[in-house]
């Protein structure tokens, strides 16, 4: 794996155009072929969910070159468990070993808050996320129905 820790730090209100455009863009390309036009939301999340959300979540950004390439944000859901959200990568940059330092860090910040557990939610049909989180040492615990399909809920023990 690349040196890529050295490049994640915790995000500004600076960031949040740059978020914005990694996550819209990102689930795009994974998710716009994997959910049936009619529940596909574009975009993903608005302006205005983002600021709301980084008043509730910890996110973290690589960047490369000064730009913010990737995305994670962490949640504290009760005193042991932490929720790991929004783990966007944009397709350029996929495959270099972001995304994985990416959970990494997030888990260690969680560790440092003392949760003991993390999960996650992605969808059943995204198999190479399935892969990724298993990789890390994440186990499917539950399984909750959408109007496509169902989503997957994972979680790991810190």
């Amino acid at each position: 794996m690349k040196k890529t820790n050295a490049c994640i730090e915790k995000a500004t209100a600076d960031d949040v155009q740059e978020i914005l455009f990694v996550i819209n863009t990102a689930n795009r390309k994974a998710f716009g072929r994997i959910i049936p036009t009619k529940y596909f939301k574009e975009p993903i999340i608005t302006i205005e969910e983002l600021e709301e959300s980084l008043e509730m979540m910890m996110f973290h950004v690589h960047r490369h070159k000064g730009m913010v390439v990737a995305v994670a944000a962490l949640s504290v859901e009760d005193e042991d468990t932490g929720r790991i959200r929004w783990v966007y990568v944009l397709p350029k940059f996929q495959k270099q070993g972001i995304g994985t330092a990416l959970v990494l860090h997030l888990e260690q910040v969680a560790r440092e808050k003392g949760l003991r557990k993390i999960r996650l939610v992605t969808d059943n049909n995204a198999e190479w996320a399935i892969r990724f989180y298993k990789k890390l040492g994440y186990i499917l615990i539950n399984k909750a129905s959408n109007p496509w399909g169902f989503d997957v809920w994972m979680d790991k023990q810190l």
